[in-house]
């Protein structure tokens, strides 16, 4: 019984359910955390007993499968170091999550600190009599979590407090986060009523007798004086009144003015307005009886409301009920009360840790970007004060601080930029420890790959083995279509398009470098492309390109507002604007009285959330942004080509801006030579000489050049710029590999079915023209990366199109083993450049917020992002593999047959690439989480589905040692389904949920319809795959 019992726990069989256990587990608490915050999800799942008794199984059940499958063996010597990493992993996680510590570190400039606000929060507990102390920092993680894991929910506690001979206990009564409360008046206990002034007004708060709190700065105590309070207590029946400060005080009713002094007693005057410690209050009623009552309250912008834990206090036969205001980075005020003969404070919240040294801030330095408020670096210049040794050192994003096993880390700043936020962590041996799991697991996985005692390597012995057979191929097929809206010529095209602006001249004018909204310096053709684009959809207007449309907007905006160029999608709205065509006017949104048609649609679509807007609020919100960028291109928003003089943030303005900015000949200049250009300009299209036109906008390049020189641009990185926009290689190429691929991949079909030779001749030629259409791929990239000066994949549009590189990368890695990995992988990344289309994904080129201004993002985010292309090329392999098995028969089954094996070796080679290389990629990001804010793992729902794949990948190569999930069908579905991991992982979390990997903020949109199609397709040909497979192998 024993025996079997323990084979059980040891199998691979248990292996699998943990694997798809821990993979459910983390999936489903990142949607806890997006609808319950971090905290829940911690308390609930990363957190959790049952959660780390799933790891430890998890840790035995492969030390004992390595000694089952002999992995110690020499030979084997690659595959035993990444398993045996992973326990290297979790012992470092280990000791991070018990061992070690972590928090933020505010200092003001010219102050010292040696005081860590936690990370974690505690139930602070102090018992006295007078004559002995007791003390003790209970770590609690209360969530607020209604669902079917209710269960799992560990608020519910009773702590004994052993202290001398009293019999005390703690127990656990309720919790609110983020609570607000409500007075209901008539029973409870005495309740002032307080009112301060805020930022935004008047706050009111309640302050019960027996409490202590501090609102806007302010510290108040209502029952027990304490020091540095404003002191309320009963003395003979009276209510009396304490300050801290000397203060000043005016009766509202007779305006009396006077003064009270530090620490004096006072009678409390209701309606009288006090002012001590810089801050202004007044107690306008005192309620004898009141009850506050709360709720869960939602933080405004700038505010962070206390949760509430309500605990029940016995002390000697005596109880009272408590409640503790705090939440996690606060640490709060002790609640002091006597019971049962004894005097005890509590407390929840943040507590401090100290350090045996002083860090002081001498300065705190923030950098912008160019005429931007958007910071592009800031630092912390610090002494480090040990004893009487001092040291001084600089702190700032990615360069952290190391002293005694305390890392200091630049994390954030005060809005007054005069004091700086420093993330501290102490987890000396929990980092080095899993560094150094990191590095076995590397190490291992690379050898895998190219060892010759591992499944790898034997999978590539069958491959060959299979290849003196035969080659072999198989198909898919892609319906590709595409529309063209074309818009017959009006009166006013034909006035436009009578007299054009030279594209010679109005090219010129778009190689004026203009500073954008994020401080970057570009020519100004890349603004025009980019409000073409946004407004009409189109890459050009009539024949016209976007330097020609925008500059004739400019040079005559009475003709260009009646030109129908808006595009309006829905037919809802174009019958609400009276339109017949998808194209309208600018004019046309605007009535007779000058009135915005759309203004109460726009307010009616934001005010909803993104899951609830209808196409027609979307598209509401999409002409609107459209009519918005004409409106500033009429009147000037995007016109910064002037730089101002001496300027300390280099910031560059249009006209409309230079009014308070620029002065003297500077003013006169700027606010003159645009109209001079647009006569000269209009003169030039009367009699065709463009020498006046030309003239002006080298004056103006001159004056950029003379007042701009710090961030004017190279000519080669501005000629750079203007032809990566004129050649918009990754449009050109989504439709250049669909096309490619699809006659490749029909050519292949034919050879299974009947072989010929004069195919092989056009299958490689296709071949070389996928080559080709990397090499350009691979040229848009590196242009990308020029222009912007950081690697191209950095944001969603750049990560889809490095997605589609690194898929036909991983097509060409395969292609000696078969073309079909080139062609299908042509025909995905077609798929995948067409998705960077959308409009949802912005092609525009940013600057990079300053933590990702690294090192790490060349390493991580390219290794873990090149992942995806292997994976997917599993995945479509799995599919066509699917389709194989439903287009076997009698007749061709040993040739399909061979086809099966050949391209489900290739499948397993691809994913296992893949895994290891997400993997490495994953476990970088820690790396490089750690080096940037001091925390290599946080349960971020990225890293958190990054893991989530990995495990769902590991469960499908593993597949093999259960016999009843092992075969040629299993595998090639598990390949499929596992994809949709990693769909999640880019898709689902950057757009659906929270956290610092998101683009949505946690507001989910509706999902695709084509999402549920490509379920509903993948289901069908599953069962169809299966039944015919089924039949084949009898």
């Amino acid at each position: 019984m024993f025996d079997k019992l323990l084979s059980g726990l040891l199998s691979m069989r248990l292996m699998a359910f943990l694997i798809l256990l821990f993979f459910v587990a983390i999936g489903y608490a990142t949607f806890i955390e997006n609808d319950f915050g971090t905290q829940t999800a911690k308390a609930l799942v990363y957190n959790a007993t049952w959660f780390e008794i799933i790891i430890v199984l998890l840790t035995i059940n492969m030390l004992a499968n390595i000694n089952r499958y002999k992995l110690w063996r020499k030979e084997k010597w690659a595959v035993l170091l990444f398993h045996i990493s992973f326990v290297i992993i979790v012992i470092g996680a280990g000791i991070t999550r018990y061992v070690s510590f972590e928090g933020m570190m505010p200092i003001r400039e010219g102050e010292q600190s040696d005081l860590i606000i936690s990370d974690g929060t505690f139930l602070q507990i102090k018992v006295h009599d007078n004559a002995y102390q007791y003390n003790y920092n209970k770590p609690i993680l209360l969530d607020d979590y209604h669902g079917p894991l209710e269960f799992l929910s560990s608020n519910e506690f009773s702590q004994t407090v052993k202290f001398l001979d009293n019999d005390i206990t703690i127990d656990y009564l309720d919790f609110v986060p983020d609570a607000q409360d409500t007075l209901i008046v008539g029973e409870g206990v005495p309740t002032l009523t307080i009112v301060l002034a805020g930022a935004d007004g008047r706050e009111t708060y309640y302050l019960q007798e027996g409490r202590a709190e501090r609102y806007l700065g302010l510290n108040f105590s209502f029952g027990t004086p304490l020091p540095g309070h404003v002191n309320f207590f009963y003395e003979d029946g009276e209510l009396m009144l304490q300050l801290p400060d000397d203060a000043e005080f005016m009766k509202m009713a007779d305006q009396f003015k006077g003064s009270i002094q530090k620490d004096s007693v006072q009678p409390l005057m209701l309606r009288s307005l006090y002012m001590v410690s810089g801050q202004n209050f007044v107690i306008p009623i005192l309620n004898e009886k009141a009850t506050l009552r709360y709720y869960k309250g939602v933080n405004k912008e700038g505010e962070e409301l206390e949760d509430l834990l309500k605990v029940k206090v016995k002390s000697n036969g005596e109880e009272q009920i408590v409640e503790l205001f705090g939440d996690k980075g606060m640490v709060s005020n002790k609640n002091h009360f006597q019971l049962g003969g004894l005097n005890f404070s509590l407390s929840y919240g943040s507590t401090y840790y100290q350090t045996p040294f002083f860090v002081r801030l001498n300065d705190f330095q923030l950098k912008r970007y160019p005429g931007s408020n958007s910071p592009a670096s800031f630092a912390s210049e610090v002494t480090l004060i040990d004893g009487e040794e001092e040291t001084d050192h600089r702190i700032f994003m990615n360069n952290v601080l190391d002293y005694q096993g305390y890392r200091f880390f630049q994390a954030s700043y005060d809005q007054d930029e005069l004091g700086t936020v420093l993330s501290v962590n102490h987890d000396f041996w929990g980092t080095w420890i899993s560094y150094l799991g990191y590095l076995m697991m590397s190490v291992g996985m690379i050898a895998t790959i190219f060892s010759k005692k591992t499944r790898f390597s034997n999978l590539r012995r069958k491959l060959d083995e299979l290849r003196t057979k035969r080659t072999t191929t198989l198909m898919m097929f892609l319906f590709l279509s595409t529309t063209v809206v074309a818009q017959d010529s009006n009166t006013v095209d034909s006035l436009i398009l009578s007299t054009p602006i030279s594209q010679e001249h109005s090219n010129k004018f778009g190689m004026l470098v203009v500073q954008d909204e994020g401080g970057r310096m570009k020519p100004f053709g890349t603004t025009t492309s980019e409000i073409l684009r946004k407004v009409s959809r189109k890459s050009d207007y009539n024949g016209l390109n976007s330097n020609q449309v925008v500059l004739g907007m400019l040079q005559n905006p009475y003709l260009w507002q009646l030109a129908p160029m808006i595009k309006v999608n829905n037919d809802e709205l174009r019958e609400k604007l009276g339109l017949e065509e998808k194209y309208t006017s600018f004019l046309s949104f605007f009535s007779d009285e000058a009135k915005y048609v759309l203004t109460n649609d726009v307010q009616v679509a934001y005010a909803k959330k993104p899951a609830e807007r209808s196409k027609y609020d979307k598209e509401v919100m999409a002409v609107d942004e459209r009519v918005n960028i004409s409106y500033m291109v009429y009147n000037g928003s995007f016109l910064r080509f002037f730089p101002i003089p001496d300027d300390p943030s280099n910031k560059w303005v249009s006209p409309a801006m230079s009014e308070t900015l620029l002065f003297g000949d500077d003013s006169l200049f700027v606010n003159s030579i645009l109209p001079i250009y647009y006569r000269s300009l209009q003169q030039a299209q009367k009699d065709g000489d463009y020498e006046v036109a030309n003239n002006t906008l080298t004056a103006i390049g001159n004056y950029q050049k003379k007042f701009g020189a710090d961030v004017y641009p190279s000519d080669l990185k501005l000629k750079t710029e203007v032809f990566y926009n004129n050649a918009k290689v990754f449009n050109r190429l989504s439709y250049f590999y669909a096309l490619v691929g699809l006659v490749m991949i029909l050519l292949l079909i034919q050879q299974i079915l009947k072989e010929r030779k004069w195919r092989n001749s056009i299958i490689r030629f296709a071949f070389i023209l996928v080559g080709v259409g990397f090499v350009a791929h691979t040229i848009g990239l590196m242009g990308r990366w020029f222009i912007s000066d950081h690697a191209p994949w950095s944001n969603a549009y750049e990560s889809v199109i490095y997605i589609a590189w690194a898929t036909i990368l991983a097509g060409f890695t395969f292609a000696r083993k078969s073309l079909m990995t080139v062609a299908a992988t042509a025909i995905l990344s077609s798929l995948l450049l067409m998705v960077a289309a959308l409009n949802w994904l912005d092609p525009e080129i940013t600057n990079l917020v300053p933590v990702l201004d690294s090192y790490w993002l060349l390493i991580h985010v390219a290794i873990i992002t090149a992942s995806y292309g292997f994976l997917a090329l599993g995945a479509l392999l799995g599919f066509l593999n699917l389709i194989l098995m439903i287009i076997q028969n009698k007749t061709n089954k040993l040739r399909i047959g061979d086809s099966l094996k050949e391209l489900t070796y290739i499948n397993e080679m691809s994913i296992t690439t893949g895994l290891f290389m997400l993997s490495i990629g994953t476990f970088l990001g820690g790396v490089w989480a750690n080096e940037s804010w001091g925390r290599y793992w946080g349960w971020d729902p990225k890293e958190t589905w990054a893991l989530a794949s990995m495990l769902i990948y590991i469960f499908v190569l593993h597949m093999r040692f259960i016999p009843k999930l092992k075969g040629v069908f299993a595998f090639n579905f598990a390949s499929i389904v596992a994809y949709g991991s990693i769909v999640m992982t880019y898709f689902g979390v950057n757009f659906y949920l929270s956290g610092l990997h998101s683009y949505a903020k946690g507001d989910p949109m509706p999902i695709p319809s084509f999402v549920y199609y490509s379920i509903a397709v993948i289901a069908i040909v599953s069962v169809l795959a299966q039944w015919r497979q089924k039949r084949f192998l009898k």
